[in-house]
């Protein structure tokens, strides 16, 4: 009988600095795990935020996954596919000059969405793998998920090209409104001298 109440007050013990070392929270819905190290963050309904982006944060990015995945893929100095437990991830990885540290962007589904995780370094680590597993599942498969990140890509390949036609077709208007103003300022110029030369 001692045997079994020395295993369960251990049981409990291990217990309870387990969940010491985590804290949960709720972003768009879905309840995270994360480390007690990243607690006390600024929640908003989309997105949480431990002191910036840089530091760690996780952001459901639904609504601007062409601009955040798409622009966080052109810039990213490694990308690698990889699962943690049966969910498929994509880890994208970019040195940041003014922390002088890499920043890892950690992609994955939950329910219908698709989430990611900003975090130091560059290398998925057990207390972020911890986050990834507390999630809830999804049913999108790796094709799926894998299929839409290339998607994104290339949406944020086509906006980039018809922005810059649009700056291009900007930058024809403007300079010739600016050609416009110059001859204006000439006249402008011209009649200021003549109506004011005595």
């Amino acid at each position: 009988m001692k045997k079994i109440i020395f295993f369960f007050v251990i049981f409990i013990l291990i217990g309870s600095v387990y969940a010491s070392d985590f804290s949960k929270v709720t972003v768009n819905g879905a309840e995270f795990e994360i480390p007690s190290q990243y607690s006390n963050g600024d929640l908003q309904n989309t997105k949480y935020v431990y002191k910036d982006y840089r530091t760690f944060a996780i952001l459901c990015v639904d609504d601007y996954i062409v601009s955040n995945y798409g622009g966080n893929y052109n810039i990213a100095d490694l990308k690698q596919d990889s699962t943690i437990g049966d969910r498929p991830v994509k880890l994208l990885t970019t040195y940041n000059k003014y922390i002088d540290k890499n920043v890892s962007y950690l992609y994955f589904p939950v329910n219908d969405s698709v989430y990611c995780i900003c975090f130091q370094g560059n290398a998925i680590e057990d207390n972020i793998s911890h986050i990834v597993e507390s999630a809830p599942k999804s049913d999108m498969s790796s094709d799926d998920f894998y299929g839409l990140l290339d998607e994104v890509v290339k949406e944020h390949q086509n906006r980039k090209y018809l922005d810059t036609i649009s700056d291009n077709d900007n930058y024809n208007y403007v300079s010739q409104k600016n050609q416009h103003q110059d001859n204006s300022n000439s006249r402008l110029l011209t009649w200021y001298l003549l109506s004011h030369r005595r």
